[in-house]
């Protein structure tokens, strides 16, 4: 998967937030936090130990985000980074964040080890955004608006470049112009408008989510109506009706028949999509899409080494919806320790059978596709996939 050297991480400092989203991972359904999750960080210490200085080296671009926790709710998050530039004066350092946390004094700090000069990559800071002041709130929960824009003048005083990512719902639809005008402003470099995928009903053809906190139900939120800011399924280009088969594993050791799909709202009903006959352009891997980045891997904040974000959430999961081909692959490697940076040599870990032989073969037409996990078609999949269709945005478009 990754013959070459890897060129970019894709790095959660920490699965600690201070927000609670409705549609985050990192609570169940009732709004309470998952039992799986390690709730831990990376300290200056453990990353020294853990990212050799030659892998530093090698890097172009180290984007903290994560599954579950915000960037800045890491500690020495700054002291990372500036370790990480000292290491390697080229490489570009970037983040998203929910921007509520940490002093201005802190966000400055950060400003100016992102911020480019001559020589070096250029780096940025993504603030997620849903809204203003009287609505971000809503699905940002816990966030202070009055923290998030002095942080953010403090950052882009310092000369960082910042980015608004600004998720479209029916209560804060009418203000994509408005903050769109603000961050202009304000210094904001870019402005991505974007379409969540994750309702998880629709009523009378309009997608809801309930806003559940420790049992109670508060509100519920809303798709947009503007059809612009709408993500409509009825527009995909692949669907196919699912039948259930029975399938030999091969390279996997297993007997067990399974079926690998993912249920889309189309034409009024839901339709299964046979995820495992769709074709993968894995966004990890070099010249798999053009617009994406090369031999990217995701690093969790426990130190666990996953192919993707996507895939690196799926072991911490407690839910029925735990992507069960990928589980089952990390169990025969020998369980998550073998994919832990704290155990493994990072090189030694890219090295096994689930990098370079398990994932990539379920890719291949004659490969054992069944065996493929949920996440590849669902975020990768070349006919059809969540992310393309909305979830990311239209960040080729947002700049200011």
């Amino acid at each position: 998967m990754w013959n070459d050297k890897v060129t970019q991480v894709h790095w959660e400092p920490t699965d600690k937030c201070n927000s609670g989203c409705a549609m985050c991972p990192r609570y169940d359904s009732q709004g309470f936090e998952l039992s799986t999750l390690e709730n831990v960080e990376w300290t200056l210490e453990s990353f020294k130990k853990a990212w050799t200085v030659d892998f530093i080296k090698d890097l172009n671009k180290v984007l903290a985000c994560g599954n579950f926790g915000d960037p800045c709710a890491c500690k020495e998050f700054v002291d990372i980074y500036e370790y990480m530039r000292e290491i390697n004066p080229k490489i570009e350092l970037a983040c998203n964040t929910n921007g509520s946390l940490r002093k201005p004094d802190w966000w400055a700090r950060l400003g100016k080890v992102i911020t480019e000069q001559p020589g070096r990559s250029t780096g940025y800071c993504t603030f997620s955004l849903d809204g203003l002041e009287d609505t971000n709130h809503l699905y940002r929960r816990g966030t202070i608006w009055k923290n998030i824009m002095r942080n953010a003048e403090a950052f882009i005083a310092a000369g960082g470049e910042a980015h608004w990512d600004f998720i479209v719902f029916e209560h804060n639809e009418h203000q994509v112009d408005e903050a769109r005008e603000l961050a202009v402003k304000m210094g904001f470099k870019n402005f991505n408008v974007k379409r969540t995928t994750r309702w998880n009903r629709y009523d009378n053809g309009q997608g809801s989510y309930p806003v559940i906190w420790k049992g109670k139900h508060l509100y519920d939120l809303k798709q947009p109506k503007e059809e612009k800011f709408k993500h409509n399924f009825e527009d995909a280009t692949y669907f196919q009706q699912s039948k259930y088969q029975s399938f030999n594993f091969h390279d996997f050791q297993q007997a067990e028949g399974k079926i690998n799909k993912d249920m889309r709202f189309v034409n009024g009903k839901y339709q299964p999509i046979v995820l495992h006959e769709l074709n993968v352009a894995c966004r990890a891997v070099k010249n798999a899409r053009e617009h994406q980045p090369a031999n990217e891997i995701f690093i969790s904040a426990g130190g666990h080494v996953a192919p993707c974000c996507f895939l690196g959430s799926e072991p911490f999961k407690d839910y029925k919806h735990t992507d069960k081909n990928y589980v089952d692959m990390i169990k025969m490697q020998g369980g998550l320790t073998e994919l832990n940076m704290h155990k493994n040599n990072i090189y030694n870990i890219l090295q096994l059978d689930i990098f370079q032989k398990w994932i990539p073969d379920t890719w291949k037409e004659d490969g054992n596709r069944s065996m493929r996990p949920l996440k590849c078609g669902q975020c990768c999949g070349v006919e059809f996939n969540n992310l393309d269709y909305g979830e990311l945005g239209d960040k080729k478009d947002s700049y200011i």
